[in-house]
Formats: structure tokens, C-alpha cells, sequence
């Protein structure tokens, strides 16, 4: 696989714009990438989900050191939940007649809330636009509303609902990222992805908690290679998902030495804090 360092790799950008403004195309050119590991994208990625059958979303997990901003992200919420008790979501609906929230979408594994107050912290120390990378392709997509998903046992989150993203054209949507990254899209990653399966094999030997998705790689940027694990039903059909775990992940494989790691973020759908 050819490194990308001095590579100009020429991309077509789509501005998706969430109220059906105008599309344009404009050209641009990712100049000189070096490697992955040096454009330090660990500190601009997130993961998207689609976590009910009409809600697709940009992903920030709450109380996750690993996450960007996440202290940031953290003290925001804690703020607003404070005096706007956020977490009454868990309880009976018919309970909560003077809440603080509206249910944004009630349909996923998730019943999904918009705080107005924190909609407006969140959207002060987020970009107010994001690349989205599908399985064939990118978009450029505007943040408009601002959700959060709380369960007492499942992974926390805030949200950003993704619109307009041409699943036909850009394929499933799967990372999210401030910066525009040099992906290449190849037709075959047989070989790298079974070195990453057997890597990811014997880290988990002794895990005490996976299920049996078997991750997918399907882009790379010179070593970097972008992967995902996932069914894409648990968001839809909880009942019928053998997904606990979903992930997204990027690993640096390079030849006759070590996997490494590079970034990953995950969803516990298990709840393994109230196992």
C-alpha cells in the first residue's frame, strides 16, 4: 500500500446544508498529507451511529477521557442537567409533565431528548460544520439541533442529527471530522483487514464481555486504515441485533511491524456497569 506522504490526492467536496439550501461543488486538494499519526486527527475525530430507524448522528460519548473536548463536552451537560434534571428521561413520561426537554425521537434503543439550553452551550465549542465519511465517500454537513441519549446502564452521549447525507452516493455514514482527511476509498482490504481481525482476535481473548460482529475495514489514508464494527440494526430493530458493541476505529498497519491502535470510540449497548 503506498504511503501518502507527497501524494496530492484530489477530492470533491458536497456542502450538504440542512435546510435544503443549495448544493455546491466546489474543488479542493489535500496537499502534501503526511501520514495520519502526524495531521494528529485523534484529536478531531467522532463516530456516527444511526440510532433509531429515522435518526443518523455525529456522536460525542459523555465521561470518556478518550473523547475530544470531552471535559469540555462533560461540564457543559453536568451544568445544564443540574438545574434542568436531564436524567428524569429515565423515568415514567406521564411523571415528567413539567420537564425541561421534548422528545426529539423516542424510536431507537435511545429515547432521545433536545434541551434548548444545552443545545446552545453545546453549539458554543463545536464547529458549526463537520466532513462526514461514509463507506464510499464524503459530505460536508451543517450542525443544526443538538440531542442527548441517557441510560443508566448504556453508554451516555450528546448527539448532532445528520440530514441529507446521500447513503447512495457516500454509503453508510461512519466517521465525523473537523479537518478534511486524505481517505482513499480501494476496492480490496482483504489482507489488512484479517491481520487486523487476528490482532483484535488476541486482544480479546480474555475479554469478558464482545459479541461476535466481525470488524470491516473500507478506507485508508497511506498506513492508516479506517474500520468499523457494527450491524447497523441494533438503532433500528433492538430485538433483532447481535451487535452490544458497535465501534469505529482506525488502525496503523504497516509492513513487518506491529497493529497499533490509533484511535478508536465505542457504545456499550450491553450495560456493562449495571451487569
Amino acid at each position: 500500500m503506498k504511503n501518502i506522504t507527497g501524494f496530492f490526492l484530489s477530492l470533491f467536496l458536497i456542502s450538504c446544508h440542512q435546510k435544503n439550501e443549495p448544493t455546491i461543488t466546489p474543488k479542493a486538494e489535500v496537499k502534501k498529507a503526511d501520514t495520519l499519526e502526524k495531521i494528529n486527527t485523534s484529536k478531531a475525530l467522532y463516530s456516527v451511529y444511526d440510532l433509531s430507524p429515522k435518526t443518523t448522528a455525529i456522536v460525542v460519548n459523555l465521561d470518556d477521557k478518550n473523547t475530544y473536548n470531552g471535559a469540555e463536552f462533560d461540564k457543559v451537560f453536568n451544568s445544564v442537567t443540574a438545574k434542568d434534571s436531564l436524567y428524569n428521561v429515565l423515568e415514567d413520561r406521564e411523571a415528567n409533565r413539567n420537564r425541561n426537554f421534548e422528545y426529539y425521537d423516542t424510536l431507537g434503543v435511545y429515547k432521545l431528548i433536545r434541551n434548548k439550553t444545552l443545545e446552545n452551550q453545546i453549539k458554543k465549542i463545536v464547529e458549526p460544520t463537520y466532513y462526514v465519511y461514509g463507506t464510499k465517500g464524503f459530505s460536508k454537513i451543517t450542525i443544526n439541533n443538538v440531542v442527548c441519549g441517557l441510560d443508566e446502564c448504556r453508554t451516555n452521549f450528546i448527539a448532532f442529527p445528520i440530514e441529507n447525507f446521500d447513503t447512495n452516493k457516500y454509503g453508510r455514514p461512519l466517521f465525523c471530522s473537523k479537518q478534511l482527511l486524505p481517505i482513499e476509498y480501494q476496492n480490496n482490504y482483504f489482507d489488512v483487514q484479517k491481520k487486523v481481525r487476528d490482532y483484535i482476535d488476541e486482544e480479546s481473548k480474555n475479554y469478558d464481555y464482545k459479541d461476535d460482529i466481525k470488524i470491516k475495514i473500507f478506507a485508508n489514508a497511506g498506513d492508516a486504515y479506517f474500520s468499523y464494527h457494527d450491524d447497523f440494526i441494533w438503532g433500528k430493530d433492538p430485538e433483532k441485533t447481535k451487535c452490544k458493541f458497535p465501534s469505529r476505529a482506525i488502525y496503523i498497519v504497516k509492513k513487518d511491524k506491529p497493529i497499533k491502535k490509533f484511535w478508536v470510540n465505542d457504545l456499550d449497548l450491553f450495560g456493562i456497569p449495571c451487569d
